[in-house]
């Protein structure tokens, strides 16, 4: 008995030896196939800060604009999207950034064919003061670039959220002085790619040449990967 036990056990092992080999190999195969369909590409040094290492996939989100439009992730598939999170009362993060960036969409206009591509979403944080019509108008002065829209506090933090773009609305200030409060938020402008992923970002300070400039290695980057 010890002996057929013995026995049994060696065909076990060599059974179980067999299905290692097998499954090892198809692994193999799998991986080298893929890396033969899709190289990882590493992105030139000047421009892989700007980049995540990974592009992140967006889940759908509905914001609300001017004129009962809606927007949401189809919106930003097809373009490059510079969105940033701020709201009207801001008295200097949100007008200089804004600014900034519609400085860069100028600068970018030497390279028709990535201007062609780009639109700036400026997604309202505040609700409670920025209608969709006083974000038209907000947004449309540093440039015919950008969009604004906002949402009630369940659909901003739905994208929000995605970008990990936190802020907080000060609620002392706002049950004392009425409408006069300030709101702590992210100052990073997001960089979604045409596919609708949460492709980079420009962390502060921000300089509108240094903006365009990588932008235009981005763009360039991206066609060339996509080619391949």
């Amino acid at each position: 008995m010890k002996r057929q036990s013995g026995l049994l056990t060696r065909k076990s092992l060599a059974i179980l030896l067999t299905v290692a080999v097998a499954i090892a190999v198809a692994a193999a195969v799998f991986i080298g196939s893929r890396r033969v369909s899709e190289p990882v590409v590493k992105p030139p040094e000047d421009i892989e800060d700007y980049l995540f290492w990974q592009a992140k996939e967006l889940t759908d989100f509905k914001l609300i604009g001017a004129d009962n439009k809606t927007l949401g992730l189809n919106d930003l598939k097809g373009k490059w999207s510079f969105v940033f999170f701020g709201y009207i009362h801001c008295p200097d993060v949100c007008p200089l950034t804004m600014g900034v960036l519609g400085q860069a969409f100028k600068l970018i206009e030497k390279n028709p064919a990535a201007h062609q591509e780009i639109q700036g979403i400026f997604v309202s944080v505040d609700p409670k003061r920025d209608t969709p019509e006083l974000l038209k108008e907000y947004a449309s002065y540093f440039s015919n670039k950008f969009i604004g829209v906002t949402g009630n506090t369940a659909q901003v933090d739905a994208f929000s959220r995605q970008m990990s773009a936190l802020y907080t609305i000060h609620p002392e200030e706002s049950q004392e002085s009425g409408d006069n409060y300030l709101v702590t938020h992210n100052s990073t402008v997001f960089l979604v790619d045409p596919q609708g992923r949460l492709y980079g970002r420009f962390p502060p300070p921000q300089l509108p040449q240094e903006i365009a400039e990588v932008f235009i290695k981005i763009h360039t980057f991206y066609n060339e990967r996509v080619k391949k």
